[in-house]
């Protein structure tokens, strides 16, 4: 929308466009909060025959964020707003040349991305420290020792993963530079140092511990967290996805419960099952609720009543953590998936069940097995059994250990 047609609205007023505090702002309902949409400040617009007028400038921007509004509520996927012109063939015109691309290419397979899918977007994280330094270049000019010393800045003020994060996309931002002829494919200067990625997590938690968790949280009144603890342990879900479960996914046959979902990462199909242990635990956790929750509403909610969010849920686990291991304990509740599959390879699972299980693409042909082997209750049951044996594997070599070192053992039973 260009300011002609903003200044040609006349007196009618846009929808969300208020002047609060001394500023024009655009103010979302909740509903927009929750889907994504936050307050956006304008300037402080001019004095007109008494009246405070908006620029147009700021109408514009008002009319546009109505726009992306619309699209949001027909599940049309967001546009790439340019928030200034950028030089011809520069990195800031290919970046939103390219993402544009990216959203088209979604619309045309009717691919609608979650707020969840929009956050965990890599382009935008990266592009905030691609931005400031490379957006107006000539991608040809740009050497190997920009690229290193932004890396090094990336690893210095945030971590080393993040600046894995921003390279890698470089490098596929790149490929798409020399495919819109801005540059040439086998020039890119990042390619002149290594991007190693950092070493990946590796804390696993045991049943037993998972368990004490779950029971502290219970006691201490967090009876949303442990019940959604117990699901996340039994399911493999991640945290986002288990504290996402609703009342209108859970499924019951002879055999067993389950919830079926999309995950918010990937969107793929999840059968997330429970053991009869942990459907105990959620069915009186429903019990205990004050009111039934509405079938398409979050299961899961903090002592106030409200669902759990991330941080929320992030802060109550901390608290329960401490509880039971102290405060030099720093594996997550995100832990648990890590150690569900290191309990069924543990007991032998087949790659494609324990890939059926966690709704990825962990078995060795990942095409192939997302094409003809899609997630089936069978093979997610297939790979809870390997899970228990697995337990019991380790179990027997946690037993082993502590035979081993009796002095350890003598000492704790004496603290205790």
């Amino acid at each position: 929308m260009n300011d002609y047609a903003a200044s040609i609205m006349g007196t009618d007023n846009i929808r969300y466009f208020l002047f609060l505090c001394g500023r024009w702002r655009w103010r979302p309902t909740k509903a927009m909060r929750e889907a994504g949409f936050k307050l956006v400040t304008m300037g402080p617009g001019t004095i007109i025959d008494g009246r405070n007028v908006p620029s147009l400038e700021d109408k514009a921007r008002a009319i546009t964020l109505n726009e992306d509004w619309d699209r949001h509520r027909r599940g049309l996927p967001a546009r790439v707003v340019e928030e200034r012109s950028y030089p011809s063939a520069s990195v800031g015109e290919s970046y939103l040349r390219a993402m544009n691309l990216r959203a088209a290419e979604r619309e045309a397979r009717s691919i609608t991305w979650t707020k969840e899918q929009h956050s965990r977007d890599d382009w935008p994280r990266a592009w905030k420290w691609l931005k400031p330094v490379l957006a107006d270049c000539d991608p040809k000019t740009i050497t190997p020792e920009i690229m290193l010393q932004l890396r090094t800045l990336v690893a210095e003020r945030v971590s080393e993963t993040e600046a894995h994060r921003v390279i890698k996309v470089w490098r596929t931002l790149w490929q798409r530079m020399a495919s819109f002829g801005h540059c040439d494919k086998d020039q890119d200067p990042s390619f002149l140092f290594r991007n190693m990625a950092p070493a990946p997590r590796q804390a696993v938690w045991l049943e037993g511990e998972a368990v004490r968790l779950i029971k502290q949280a219970w006691r201490r009144g967090f009876q949303g967290l442990a019940a959604c603890l117990a699901v996340a342990w039994d399911s493999q879900l991640s945290p986002v996805d288990a504290r996402r479960l609703r009342s209108c996914d859970y499924r019951r046959d002879p055999v067993g419960t389950w919830f079926e979902v999309g995950r918010a990462k990937t969107g793929r199909a999840a059968l997330a099952t429970l053991s009869r242990r942990t459907e105990r635990i959620l069915q009186a956790y429903i019990v205990s609720a004050a009111a039934e929750p509405l079938a398409t509403a979050p299961i899961f909610r903090n002592r106030s009543g409200a669902p759990y969010s991330k941080d929320t849920m992030g802060d109550d686990f901390r608290d329960i953590r401490e509880l039971v291991f102290g405060p030099q304990e720093k594996r997550q509740m995100a832990d648990f998936r890590r150690s569900g599959s290191v309990e069924a390879l543990a007991g032998e699972v087949d790659p494609g069940k324990l890939s059926a299980k966690m709704a990825n693409t962990i078995s060795a042909s990942n095409r192939l097995h997302r094409t003809y082997g899609p997630v089936v209750l069978a093979n997610v049951r297939d790979a809870d059994s390997a899970r228990k044996r697995g337990r019991r594997r380790l179990r027997e070599q946690n037993e082993i250990k502590s035979v081993i070192a009796p002095v350890r053992y003598d000492i704790f039973k004496k603290d205790r």
